[in-house]
């Protein structure tokens, strides 16, 4: 929301949006990785949409630059606000 709520105001938002894209994207992918744990061999049928998510949340981490390229992002920021 706060990456949003600065875009909005023309502020720079690029820490808080890598921020955000970062978290979520883990949180998915850790999500997915239960239900596939809960699920079993039967995680990996199509039968159950849980092996979609787990490919959608998989992307997410590597499009849009990789979680690490994120990571970068807010490093840098973080730096320069120091300085």
């Amino acid at each position: 929301m706060q990456a949003a709520s600065k875009k909005e105001l023309g502020l720079p938002y690029g820490k808080e949006a890598s921020m955000a894209k970062v978290f979520a994207s883990e949180k998915a992918n850790t999500a997915c990785y239960s239900a596939l744990q809960m699920l079993g061999g039967n995680g990996y049928s199509a039968e159950y949409p849980v092996e979609r998510w787990s490919r959608d949340a998989r992307i997410t981490s590597i499009y849009e630059g990789t979680s690490e390229i994120q990571r970068i992002i807010i490093a840098r920021e973080l730096l320069m606000e120091i300085v």
